[in-house]
């Protein structure tokens, strides 16, 4: 992280700090010594915010239409390079996710399948037969804790949860580094699909959604707990996806052939990543005095 600005007591870094977001510039506000601080992660992007900034003091309304040459330039030319450079295990896990997706045929090979599911399984006479958690362990397999949520079974179901991973885990590695960030997608991964396979006791469910909620709930809550954080989800943002949580309890999602939802996932995702949000809170809290 590259320090850019001290604020002063009078100003207020949000209307920057949304232009700088709507820039795809990653920062960071940190409160140090009673004063808000500017933190940038790529400094070859230190001439777009300078520019920025300068619209921000003259007039802060114009920050909206602002289009500084650096930024238009980054996006336009080099916005997924930049992404794969500072976001490296988000293209990763989006890799392996594609890879799983083509060589499982989105569900469809169900051998292939058994290979990623939470318990390896067969299928006799119409009858599914699987391990419990129990057995799993202490056969070795402790790559299946996480590897269902790379399993995903249609094209709008892994559409979905690739284009957030993208733009909120990117946001989230840039900002927490890369190995906090990992850790993090792990242990919700984990929590989600263990308990949506303890709770519905069967292990044909899968993909990223789960650790999409987590994501959410981590960056939603942060914002709230320390203003040095930028608001990454917005409040309607977080409304859409607690309403999509409860319409995935109900037949609908179903009548709009989308299949059955793994909605325990989904609400371990979310309840992990708040938890995880409380905790990195408490963790990072001395960084702010």
């Amino acid at each position: 992280m590259y320090f850019v600005y001290q604020f002063k007591e009078t100003e207020d870094p949000k209307g920057l700090t949304e232009a700088l977001w709507h820039h795809k510039v990653a920062h960071q506000i940190i409160f140090k010594d009673g004063h808000n601080e500017l933190w940038l992660l790529d400094p070859s992007q230190l001439p777009a915010v300078e520019q920025l900034m300068t619209i921000w003091k003259d007039d802060p309304a114009l920050l909206q239409q602002a289009k500084p040459a650096s930024v238009v330039r980054t996006t336009s030319k080099g916005g997924v390079i930049s992404q794969l450079k500072l976001s490296p295990v988000t293209t990763i896990l989006l890799l392996l996710t594609l890879l799983v997706a083509v060589i499982t045929q989105l569900g469809a090979d169900i051998k292939t399948v058994g290979y990623f599911s939470i318990s390896p399984f067969d299928i006799k006479n119409g009858h599914i037969y699987f391990y419990d958690l129990a057995e799993v362990f202490s056969k070795g397999e402790y790559w299946r804790f996480f590897t269902p949520a790379l399993l995903h079974f249609s094209v709008l179901h892994i559409v979905f949860n690739t284009l957030w991973i993208w733009d909120i885990g990117g946001k989230l590695e840039r900002i927490l580094g890369s190995v906090v960030w990992s850790v993090g997608v792990v242990i919700i991964a984990v929590l989600s699909n263990v308990l949506q396979y303890q709770i519905s006791g069967y292990p044909l469910f899968g993909g990223l959604s789960g650790v999409v909620y987590g994501l959410i709930g981590f960056a939603w809550l942060l914002p709230v707990l320390s203003k040095r954080w930028p608001i990454i989800i917005s409040k309607q943002l977080m409304v859409f996806f607690v309403v999509w949580l409860g319409i995935g309890y109900t037949p609908f999602p179903e009548m709009l052939g989308l299949g059955s939802i793994a909605n325990t996932a989904h609400t371990i995702g979310l309840l992990s990543g708040l938890v995880l949000g409380v905790i990195y809170w408490l963790a990072t809290k001395h960084r702010q005095s």
